[in-house]
């Protein structure tokens, strides 16, 4: 049903999720004229609505260039359809994998809004071990996982991490943007993300980011163990088959693009 189509009470429902289809991966941001110029609908209702979903979080604004994106009202309903979709019962089989070749802890997180929600986790059968705590909430810009997501995740919402101050957990943890950034591109060229004691001191994190089927950033899928017997060698050894796992469990939640695995 095209906007112009609806009647009555269905119309404003209608037409702010046309105005949501007009966003993509190629034009994750676009202003009012853009808009109703797509839509075919006068800017003065375009704007109303605009401002509507802003005030709902359903979009947010950029106060330089006053152009619309996703809001974060959006990325916490992707966490619930990765709920809904099965995710934890899905990632058992990647886990337990991961889990039975490394002996490390090894964890599941979902993106939350503005950070990430450990969902599933098996502990390393170690005694000296990571330990993480299901439901546990923990920032985007620091450690593996946090990383992986945040790498892959809409320019709105990295934006929104770099311009707050970047909380430091441990002396590792990067808190300069420009250095965070950096290591953001690294990780969307080679597909995973390296951990060295940014949240956890005298621990090593691998993670690689998941995907649902309409191409988002969902969650990340992560090993992490201490540096004594969790080394960089290790990372190199496992890191390809975090990525193929990652991978497959974001084609069990209908991800179709080309994978990122090396």
């Amino acid at each position: 049903m095209s906007p112009q189509q609806a009647s009555g009470e269905t119309k404003s429902l209608v037409r702010a999720v046309a105005i949501l289809d007009c966003l993509s991966p190629d034009q994750p941001e676009l202003g009012v004229r853009e808009i109703a110029r797509q839509l075919k609908m006068s800017t003065s209702t375009v704007g109303r609505l605009l401002a509507t979903m802003h005030s709902l979080g359903v979009l947010s604004q950029d106060p330089v260039t006053r152009r619309y994106r996703i809001g974060s009202k959006v990325l916490s309903w992707s966490v619930i359809h990765a709920s809904g979709s099965g995710l934890r019962e899905k990632a058992r089989p990647m886990l337990e994998e991961l889990h039975r070749l490394t002996q490390e802890t090894v964890n599941l997180y979902v993106l939350d809004q503005n950070e990430r929600v450990c969902i599933e986790c098996i502990e390393s059968p170690q005694r000296v071990r990571v330990i993480v705590h299901v439901g546990e909430r923990m920032p985007l810009h620091a450690g593996s996982a946090g990383k992986a997501i945040l790498a892959f995740a809409p320019p709105q919402l990295v934006k929104q991490i770099v311009a707050q101050p970047l909380e430091r957990m441990t002396d590792n943890t990067i808190t300069n943007r420009k250095k965070l950034l950096e290591e953001l591109e690294s990780i969307r060229q080679c597909g995973y993300a390296v951990s060295h004691s940014e949240r956890f001191t005298d621990a090593l994190g691998l993670a690689a980011p998941i995907f649902d089927a309409s191409g988002r950033v969902v969650a990340a899928l992560n090993v992490a163990g201490p540096v004594m017997r969790f080394t960089d060698a290790e990372v190199e050894k496992y890191a390809p088959k975090v990525m193929q796992l990652a991978d497959q469990l974001s084609r069990a939640l209908g991800y179709t693009s080309p994978s990122i695995s090396k």
